[in-house]
């Protein structure tokens, strides 16, 4: 649900980053499809979450009727919100239950689920992310491409560092499931050179926005979220502890939100 929550206030970050009206129904959608998606990942990771999270496997295992019924009923919820709303919507929703699906699932022994793909499971999750907070707030309104460009590469850099980022916390869990992630292959110092190069090139997308003088008040939350990602990478580089993780990484967009409606007023 925090994952979900953090998700919700991404796509209202985007709502304002475009000068866009505010859709409460398309941030529920969001919140509902990005719970289903989750829960749907949970309830699949059993094995790999034994090694790396084992009390969040046990509760899951101990009370997985009520994870399946609230994960059916959000995409149930999500899905009526997208047909009542429009065709266009409801594909962008559609869209990261897919790529959850093809994710998570293995259809066949000889094909391999995504996420068993180095780097495709990290580029997989991160676009999933990205096309709800880019496209969803747009729907029905012009925006410049070039703002739209730019948000899409910021929304998946940002997406695709913290997908690596949990993955270097659950390396040696990976490992022994065989399950591989790019921490895995590039191990734990070149995985933070990575990210911390990554996080540089956001700072291009604040200069272009500056160039083509593009939001001008929400330059603000753009630097914090690329400060704020320096330091919870140099951070993480030498802690582990998955808590601090969860709240101080997904809470990000929390912070985002309370900026921006304080920019807002």
């Amino acid at each position: 649900m925090f994952i979900a929550l953090s998700g919700c206030l991404k796509t209202f970050f985007s709502f304002s980053l475009y000068g866009a009206p505010l859709s409460y129904p398309l941030l529920m959608a969001t919140f509902l499809v990005i719970y289903s998606v989750y829960g749907l990942n949970k309830i699949t990771d059993t094995k790999e979450d034994q090694l790396n999270t084992p009390e969040r496997s046990k509760i899951i295992s101990s009370h997985l009727k009520l994870f399946k019924y609230t994960t059916f009923s959000a995409l149930i919820l999500s899905l009526i919100i997208g047909i009542l709303h429009s065709w266009k919507v409801l594909l962008v929703l559609i869209f990261p239950l897919i790529a959850g699906l093809i994710y998570s699932i293995k259809f066949h022994p000889r094909i391999p689920r995504l996420k068993d793909i180095c780097g495709v499971k990290s580029f997989t999750v991160a676009l999933s992310w990205t096309v709800g907070n880019t496209f969803l707030p747009v729907i029905g309104h012009r925006v410049d491409f070039i703002l739209m460009g730019l948000a899409f590469y910021f929304f998946f850099i940002k997406s695709f560092i913290n997908t690596v980022l949990f993955d270097l916390l659950d390396r040696k869990g990976d490992k022994q499931s065989k399950t591989i992630t790019i921490p895995v292959v590039m191990g734990k110092s070149r995985t933070i050179q990575l990210l911390l190069i990554l996080n540089t090139t956001l700072i291009l997308v604040i200069q272009l926005a500056l160039a083509f003088k593009l939001l001008p008040v929400f330059i603000i939350p753009l630097i914090f979220c690329t400060i704020y990602g320096y330091l919870y990478i140099f951070y993480f580089s030498r802690q582990e502890n998955r808590l601090e993780m969860d709240i101080l990484v997904d809470g990000e967009w929390i912070l985002v939100a309370f900026i921006t409606i304080l920019l807002v007023k």
